[in-house]
């Protein structure tokens, strides 16, 4: 897992499609830089390079009964590759299959033999060597195929959808070509066939996809072989389609050029198609491969990044795989791996696993000396910087003077100092590519870091590290304090000491203001700017805060202006600045006194979302007037004297208010899926990543209330506890519909479900429709 957080941040630094999130967790020698991703981990056992670059792969049985695979096919632009499955891929020369031709569809054929389907032609190739083959009409190709063990269908291009069905002779154990030709009545791009169900010997169903941006379905059965059933219309042309069996029904999947992938079920009867499904998947067509996962059919969905379509308890669910974008992907049952992957991609073959299909996130972990404190990142060089200390612990210097001695740090942890009071302390440049730390500063003395920030100062960026020695927590002291600053050096991979400036205080933490460094030390505010030998105040503001600031964040829109001002037990204020005197004022405050940890400023710069110590998340708001008193007066000088009848300063607006049940640690506003709105993306103490999405639609807002209300009065938690109670266990919840408990209703058996469908007046489709597609569009 990922906890404990202490800080996190969501970049993109690996250029992705989704964003990463970046976390600074654990204590002591058991402390890390962790990378997680949303995705399942893919393990890589082989890469081969091929001779040119491959458009598809297939897996190849000898019989439908082996248990193992034998060969792996690869199809060129004008060739075919057979290579053998065992310890050592090697070429197969006398394989049967024709190896001047691409391959559009392959596969094992009942008694023994396969079918291999090339543009010229339908090949047969039966268990003794012989090969039957079937010729399109001259002048045509094949521009698509399906095939399974006992049935073949392929469409010819340029006819207007003209496909030919064949069938396994039962006596003969030749293919048969059916009598009626099926005619789509748009040209085919893509074919397949639904699996064999248990005590039948042929498919029930044939997808097919069209030009006209159509996917229809076919009937296969004897009684009404190649009668058309249902379509449906899609947004853009099909680049493949796929049917499989999951969760006790069919489904069918549609991969369009435009990087949609559509799932519809199919009703095993009437073939009608329902319950549609929509997910943009990347820029890129979407291809479509069936495999096994874990003994269960699923659909591996390749576009910009390939994604894996599962069942997973109970639920069907498109997750992607942390891995290189793959052309085409197959199934692989082997001895040395019983359930894989080989996939093609670029001029590759590799071998894939997905060790844990049941995952939502992976990491890596880059391991860190001491207790991290925070971060922050050299856009250019794409560097952390990362402030770590420990007290009563040696400096890592000291520890390996004593390593002899020393037991393993992992299971033991770091050595003891004698002293109580002493700290260990540095700051480390990391390249979170490599795990590289290329620099590491202790800092000696008894001097701990305490506060970090990034700071343009005169047309360059400093890194400046708040530090004290001697550093008591309670009650708080030091003997002395001081800001180091250290400029980037050798393409931001180095810091080098620029000068120490000692202050009067603990400086609790930094911020670039005003083209100045803001420091802020106890209650008050100071504004250093760039000095030879040390830093220069050029203002200070006393009192802006009851008791002790602990986190600033400028204003989106105005950062030269204003700023936002956690304090440690009093909430956040908004705080002018005036550069005329050179003052700070506080122009709203908090009624409510919430012991903050984390807070995020909203684009609008009126909204502020916070994270409190006993594990409350809320989000407040400047009123309406004193928006409009601010922007008529920057200074805010106009607000001293329009202050409310009760009180010195104006307070917030509270709009939400919700229990989590864990402390946040770090609040983020991002967007996790491409093309979505931002979203409240929170990490907690213990190791949680939340997200709580807005609402824009009002028929959505009370569509989930009326689901959160019935399933308050239906669905009991185990504990015993009410919902009701635990959500405002601190402040009565406000604004905020509880995910977590709508989502339990995909848990709920049919009859619970139905009961409150009924107060919801919507049918149980509409709700699983509305569930799955708010947590698609928004989050993971």
């Amino acid at each position: 897992g990922l906890g404990p957080v202490v800080r996190s941040r969501v970049l993109n630094l690996a250029d992705e499609e989704a964003p990463q999130i970046y976390t600074l967790s654990g204590r002591g020698a058991r402390s890390a830089l962790k990378i997680a991703r949303h995705g399942l981990e893919v393990s890589e056992l082989a890469v081969t390079e091929l001779p040119g670059t491959p458009r598809a792969v297939w897996t190849l049985r000898r019989r439908e009964q082996d248990t193992y695979d034998e060969m792996i096919v690869i199809s060129f632009l004008d060739a075919t590759l057979a290579l053998s499955v065992g310890e050592d891929i090697e070429e197969v020369r006398d394989s049967g299959l024709l190896a001047t031709a691409p391959t559009l569809a392959l596969h094992s054929v009942d008694g023994g033999g396969m079918v291999q389907v090339t543009p010229k032609a339908v090949r047969h190739v039966m268990p003794d060597g012989r090969v039957s083959e079937w010729l399109p009409p001259q002048g045509r190709e094949i521009v698509c195929a399906a095939a399974n063990s006992r049935q073949v269908v392929v469409a010819l291009a340029r006819t207007g959808g003209h496909c030919v069905y064949f069938e396994l002779h039962a006596q003969r154990g030749m293919l048969r070509e059916h009598e009626g030709a099926l005619h789509v009545g748009s040209d085919v791009t893509c074919l397949a066939l639904s699996p064999v169900a248990a005590g039948r010997l042929h498919a029930a169903f044939l997808a097919v996809g069209c030009e006209d941006q159509t996917v229809r379905l076919f009937a296969l059965d004897a009684s009404r072989c190649l009668e058309p059933l249902s379509m449906q219309a899609v947004a853009a042309t099909p680049a493949s389609v796929a049917v499989v069996h999951q969760l006790d029904a069919l489904r069918l999947y549609t991969g369009l050029v435009n990087g949609l992938l559509v799932r519809a079920s199919v009703d095993a009867v009437s073939g009608e198609l329902d319950s549609t499904r929509t997910r943009f998947l990347g820029a890129r067509a979407v291809q479509l491969c069936t495999v096994q996962v874990r003994g269960a059919s699923a659909v591996v969905a390749l576009s910009t990044a390939p994604w894996l379509c599962h069942a997973h308890q109970d639920r069907l669910r498109a997750i992607p795989l942390s891995y290189d974008a793959l052309t085409h992907a197959s199934g692989l049952v082997s001895e040395q791996c019983p359930e894989g992957l080989v996939c093609v991609a670029g001029n590759t073959l590799r071998i894939l696993t997905i060790d844990r299909p049941d995952m939502v996130f992976n990491h890596a972990s880059i391991p860190l000396a001491l207790t991290p404190r925070d971060f922050v990142l050299n856009d250019e060089s794409r560097h952390f910087v990362v402030i770590e200390s420990d007290r009563g612990h040696m400096l890592p210097s000291q520890q390996l003077e004593q390593a002899e001695e020393l037991l393993p740090v992992e299971q033991f942890g770091l050595p003891r100092s004698a002293r109580s009071d002493q700290w260990a302390s540095l700051v480390r440049v990391l390249d979170p590519f490599t795990g590289d730390s290329p620099q590491v500063i202790e800092l000696e003395d008894n001097f701990t870091a305490v506060s970090l920030a990034q700071v343009p100062l005169n047309g360059e960026t400093y890194v400046a590290v708040g530090c004290a020695r001697d550093l008591a927590l309670a009650p708080r002291r030091c003997a002395e304090a001081a800001i180091r600053l250290y400029r980037w050096t050798q393409s931001g991979t180095q810091l080098e000491l620029v000068h120490s400036t000692p202050v009067d205080g603990i400086p609790q933490c930094l911020l670039p203001f005003a083209g100045l460094l803001l420091v802020a030390l106890g209650d008050s505010l100071r504004l250093y700017g760039l000095g030879i030998q040390r830093l220069l105040k050029k203002a200070q503001s006393a009192q802006i805060a009851p008791h002790l600031i602990t986190q600033m964040q400028p204003h989106p829109q105005y950062p030269d202006q204003r700023l936002f001002v956690a304090d440690v037990q009093e909430s956040v204020r908004l705080v002018t600045y005036n550069p005329g005197s050179l003052s700070f004022h506080v122009a709203v405050d908090d009624t409510v006194p919430r012991y903050l940890t984390s807070m995020c400023v909203l684009s609008d710069g009126d909204t502020v979302a916070l994270g409190d110590k006993f594990g409350n998340l809320g989000v407040v708001r400047v009123p309406a007037n004193v928006a409009q008193s601010l922007d008529a007066d920057m200074s805010g000088a106009r607000l001293q004297y329009e202050r409310p009848r009760f009180g010195k300063t104006h307070k917030w607006d509270t709009l939400c208010a919700y229990h989590v049940g864990d402390i946040p640690s770090t609040i983020s506003a991002c967007s996790l899926v491409i093309g979505a709105r931002q979203v409240l993306l929170y990490t907690t103490l213990l190791g949680s990543v939340q997200v709580a999405v807005p609402f824009v639609s009002k028929g959505d807002l009370e569509f989930f209330r009326a689901l959160e209300m019935a399933m308050r009065k239906l669905w009991k938690p185990v504990s015993g506890r009410v919902h009701l109670a635990f959500r405002s266990a601190i402040e009565p919840v406000k604004g905020v519909v509880d995910g977590d408990l709508c989502e339990t209703f995909f848990k709920l058996d049919y009859d619970a479900r139905e009961k409150i469908s009924d107060l919801v007046d919507r049918t149980q489709q509409d709700i699983f429709k509305k569930l799955e597609d708010m947590r698609a569009m928004f989050a993971f």
